[in-house]
C-alpha cells in the first residue's frame, strides 16, 4: 500500500522559516501566466524563469505540482524555480489542476515540445515531490514522452511497474522520514535497478521530508545542489548519446535480470552478430541461453570465450553447469578444473545446478586438499 505525503502537511512554523536553497542569483526574469493550454473554459498558465545569463537551449526543469494562480507559485516552488534559473536552468512552474494533473502536465509537455524554444527551453527534466510522485512517475515514465530527457523524485514514491532505460531519473531519499515512505521507495529502486534502468539514489541521512522547508542546513543544500547539477549532467549531449549507445545491451542485461531470458538472449543474439570478438557480450549472451534452456547452444557459445581473458569463475561455472544440462558431464568436469583451486567457491560441492557430478570421483577430487 502506498503512503502519500503532501508537502502542505509539514508543521506550520516550517512556513516562517529560511528555505535550504543557496542564495539565488540577482535579476532572474520570471515571465508569469504565459497560457499553455485551453481545455473547455479553462485557460492553462505557466510561469517562466529564466536563467539571467540565458543560454538558448538549455535544460528546463519543469515542477509537477498540483496547483493553479497563485498556488502554482508557492514559497517553495518559486525557491526553487530561482535555485535553478541561478544554475542556469529554466524553472516551469504550471497549472496543474487537482484531479487532472496528468492530463495537465501532457498538455504542457506538448506546448513545450512546439513552443519551448521561445522560451529558452530545450532538453526537459521533471521535479516532483511528496505526494506528487504518485502522479509524475508513472506519466514520465511513459516511453512515448520522449522529449522529457531526465527526471527527480524526491520523497515519494508510485506504482511502476516498467522503467524507460533512456530516462536517468534521481531519486532523492529523506531518511528521517516515515518507515512506511522509505521502504516503499526502496522497493521502487529495486524494482529499477532489477530492470537495469538508469536511477541514481541520494539518500540525505539527516532530512525529514520536505527538508528543502524543515531543515536549512548545510546537508539539504548539497542535497539540492547535487539535484540541479544532476539535472545539468543528465539533460546534455554527451550523456543522452551514451544513454542512447547503450541501451540495447542494457535492456538485454536488465530482461536477463528479471528473468526474461528469452529476450534477453534474443537481444543479447544481434549485438553479438555486430560485435563477434566482443568477450564480454558473448558471455552475457550463453548465460542468457543457459537461463532460457538452451544448454547446447550456450555450451557452443561459452566453447568459443577460452583463452579470451575472462574470469575464471565467471566462464568455468556457467560453462560447467551448461554442458552438464546438456548431457557432457566430462566437459562440465573440465570447465570446473579449469578454475584454479583458490578459486573454486566452497559452496560448488553443495550447489543443486551440480547435483548430478557429486557421486563422481573426479567431482569429489576437485575439493580434495
Amino acid at each position: 500500500m502506498l503512503t502519500v505525503f503532501c508537502l502542505s502537511a509539514a508543521p506550520a512554523a516550517a512556513q516562517d522559516q529560511p528555505l535550504a536553497f543557496s542564495p539565488p542569483a540577482a535579476g532572474i526574469p520570471v515571465t508569469t501566466n504565459v497560457e499553455y493550454a485551453v481545455t473547455g473554459d479553462v485557460h492553462l498558465a505557466m510561469d517562466v524563469y529564466t536563467p539571467p545569463v540565458a543560454a538558448s537551449g538549455g535544460p528546463a526543469l519543469v515542477f509537477f505540482n498540483r496547483g493553479t494562480g497563485e498556488g502554482r507559485r508557492t514559497r517553495l516552488y518559486d525557491g526553487w524555480a530561482r535555485a535553478a534559473a541561478s544554475q542556469g536552468i529554466v524553472g516551469v512552474l504550471a497549472d496543474l489542476r487537482q484531479g487532472n494533473e496528468a492530463a495537465d502536465f501532457r498538455l504542457l509537455i506538448a506546448y513545450l515540445d512546439r513552443h519551448g524554444a521561445q522560451h529558452g527551453v530545450g532538453a526537459i527534466a521533471v521535479y516532483a515531490a511528496s505526494g506528487n510522485v504518485f502522479s509524475a512517475l508513472p506519466v514520465v515514465e511513459d516511453p512515448s514522452l520522449t522529449s522529457i530527457r531526465a527526471a527527480v523524485m524526491y520523497y515519494g514514491s508510485a506504482p511502476v511497474s516498467a522503467f524507460r532505460l533512456d530516462l536517468p531519473v534521481l531519486v532523492v531519499r529523506a531518511g528521517l522520514d516515515r518507515p512506511s515512505v522509505n521502504e516503499e521507495i526502496a522497493a521502487l529502486m529495486r524494482a529499477a535497478v532489477a530492470q537495469n534502468a538508469p536511477v541514481t539514489l541520494l539518500n540525505h541521512a539527516g532530512g525529514h521530508h520536505g527538508f528543502e522547508q524543515v531543515d536549512n542546513d548545510a546537508a539539504s543544500r548539497a542535497a539540492i545542489d547535487a539535484t540541479l547539477d544532476f539535472v545539468t549532467r543528465a539533460t546534455s549531449v554527451a550523456y543522452q548519446a551514451s544513454l542512447r549507445a547503450s541501451i540495447a545491451e542494457a535492456t538485454a542485461a536488465g530482461q536477463v535480470q528479471t528473468g526474461k531470458f528469452h529476450d534477453g538472449a534474443a537481444g543479447y543474439a544481434v549485438l553479438v552478430a555486430t560485435q563477434p570478438a566482443n568477450a564480454r557480450l558473448r558471455l552475457a549472451y550463453g548465460e542468457a541461453l543457459l537461463g532460457d534452456g538452451q544448454f547446447a547452444a550456450a555450451c557452443g557459445e561459452f566453447e568459443k570465450l577460452r583463452d579470451k581473458g575472462l574470469g575464471y569463475r565467471d566462464l568455468g561455472l556457467p560453462a560447467a553447469e551448461a554442458c552438464l544440462k546438456k548431457g557432457d558431464p566430462e566437459a562440465a568436469i573440465a570447465w570446473l578444473r579449469s578454475i584454479p583451486p583458490q578459486f573454486r567457491p566452497a559452496s560448488l560441492q553443495n550447489d543443486p545446478a551440480f547435483a548430478a557430478l557429486r557421486d563422481r570421483a573426479d567431482f569429489q577430487a576437485l575439493f580434495s586438499r
